[in-house]
């Protein structure tokens, strides 16, 4: 699943939070506010330079992969703990 990052202007925080591209987050995680979340742009701007030094593909590529299971491992952690209402 993509992973989106969001901004509330209520309490000014910024998350990031996997779900489906259909999906529209409507409730911030941190304050529970409805209707104040704003989709950050996930685009970044690389400024290529003649001094700078390239990693690998494959570096790149296991990189993100440690990233992403990090990241998987935090919302597990805090699923853990989430109550659902019946």
């Amino acid at each position: 699943m993509p992973r989106y990052c969001y901004k509330c202007d209520k309490c000014k925080e910024t998350f990031e939070i996997n779900h489906g591209m259909f999906f529209q987050q409507e409730k911030c995680i941190k304050c529970n506010s409805t209707g104040h979340l704003t989709k950050v742009p996930d685009f970044t701007i690389k400024k290529n330079s003649q001094n700078a030094t390239q990693k690998p593909t494959g570096a790149v590529v296991s990189e993100f992969i440690e990233d992403a299971k990090k990241g998987l491992k935090q919302q597990r952690k805090a699923l853990k703990t989430e109550v659902f209402d019946k």
